[in-house]
């Protein structure tokens, strides 16, 4: 309706509309002008940061897995590796630069290792960032929710589990339709995540329900889903800051999609796939509500991950790792 050929009408013409299609163009034109207003405020170009983590490769001293940075391309963003042990100041800078960030599962000390001292780092300049208005969201898959709940609570909560190598379906709690992960989900994607096993657990450690709920997770955090160890030990699998866009799941999201080790329980089936896709859709969408970018387009292009070192593994594993070590 705001098309230019509507401007060509004589004013005759104009005035033989009727009283009612003339009210109604002009609510068409507010809402359409009021639709370019809102689009402006959503980034399209979204930057996720990914947390590089230790290793002892001789092709570097930290890693990204490509199944990380595949999930966040299949919904649209692009991927910068945030380097371990650098200077606040280069943190800083890939907070300004960057519209999300997520911090990996793996297997490294949550406090001193290199991917625990960025992550502690990222955490305070996300808190802070969002305190000043500035909506910037953080994700943590895996070792990476624990991180989110080791650097809230302040102190090591994980006991052992046996959820390693299974795929489980979620156990949702009672409230989780009221979250901002699933509360738009289209019903078939709760469904599938509550009654098929598509949730891959890699992880001997976890934040047990009774822990959660008598420690500060329980005041920072909404618990969004449990799920129950091979000996029946509940814990917590699915998060959610109460105040802050900061999310966690203690499964593998990415790996339904991309990681192809035949070792690994993991469901690749039409259903898996689309929970990860939607829950990468997720979290980008949450990132294209942050409008922070580069200084210049030169600088964003020579920090895109595909500058850096790229290693596939043909041993049978489909392992497939940056190296973004300079």
């Amino acid at each position: 309706m705001s098309d230019r050929s509507a401007h060509t009408h004589t004013p005759k013409m104009f005035y033989l509309k009727s009283t009612l299609g003339a009210f109604i163009e002009l609510i068409l034109l507010f809402w359409g002008c009021a639709t370019v207003k809102t689009a402006a405020t959503f980034n399209d170009r979204p930057i996720i940061g990914i947390l590089a983590q230790d290793t002892n490769s001789p092709y570097g001293k930290t890693y990204i897995s490509a199944t990380y940075v595949k999930f966040m391309e299949q919904a649209g963003a692009r991927v910068v590796p945030i380097r371990g042990g650098q200077p606040l100041e280069y943190y800083g800078q890939m907070v300004n630069y960057t519209n999300g960030i997520l911090i990996p599962g793996g297997s490294v000390n949550l406090n001193t290792s290199l991917l625990g001292r960025s992550a502690r780092i990222i955490y305070d300049l996300v808190i802070q960032a969002n305190d000043r208005g500035d909506y910037y969201p953080l994700w943590g898959t895996c070792m990476g929710f624990q991180v989110l709940c080791f650097l809230t609570q302040g102190e090591n909560l994980l006991k052992g589990t046996d959820s390693n190598n299974a795929s489980w379906p979620l156990n949702f709690t009672s409230g989780f339709r009221k979250s901002r992960m699933f509360g738009y989900a289209p019903e078939e994607i709760i469904q599938i995540l509550a009654q098929q096993p598509v949730t891959q657990n890699e992880h001997s450690y976890s934040i047990l329900l009774p822990d959660f709920e008598n420690s500060k997770l329980s005041k920072f955090f909404s618990k969004l889903s449990t799920n129950l160890d091979r000996k029946g030990k509940e814990f917590i699998s699915t998060v959610e800051a109460k105040n802050y866009p900061i999310y966690g799941v203690q499964w593998h999201p990415e790996k339904n999609n991309f990681n192809w080790n035949p070792n690994y329980v993991i469901n690749h089936n039409r259903d898996a796939v689309k929970v990860s896709q939607y829950m990468s859709d997720f979290f980008v969408n949450e990132s294209r509500k942050n409008l922070h970018k580069f200084p210049t387009v030169h600088d964003e292009a020579v920090n895109m991950i595909q500058n850096f070192k790229r290693v596939y593994y043909p041993d049978n594993t489909f392992f497939d790792f940056y190296f973004p070590d300079l």
